[in-house]
């Protein structure tokens, strides 16, 4: 009897020992998939700002090549100017 008492303690000890192993292994899930939406939701805003730093760097250089063009027209408008000046000059 006393053998059977000392069995069944020993296996109530073990089915504790499981269940709160099942419970800690439930608990590092939660905990895991937790850290891996976030981990999720850091991915995506790093993927945001890097769109966004791409999209900066487009619209700067775009915006240095408007500057040049602009330069440019302006350039060829005094010309022109001038040389309307100058014919009209010549015709006087």
């Amino acid at each position: 009897m006393d053998g059977l008492n000392v069995a069944q303690s020993g296996y109530d000890r073990e089915v504790r020992a499981r269940r709160d192993a099942e419970a800690e292994v439930t608990r590092l899930r939660v905990l895991l998939s937790g850290q891996a939406v976030k981990l999720t939701a850091l991915s995506g805003e790093a993927k945001r700002q890097d769109a966004h730093v791409q999209l900066t760097r487009e619209l700067s250089d775009k915006m240095t090549g408007l500057e040049r063009d602009i330069s440019t027209l302006k350039v060829e408008r005094d010309m022109t100017l001038a040389e309307m000046e100058e014919l009209a000059a010549s015709k006087e």
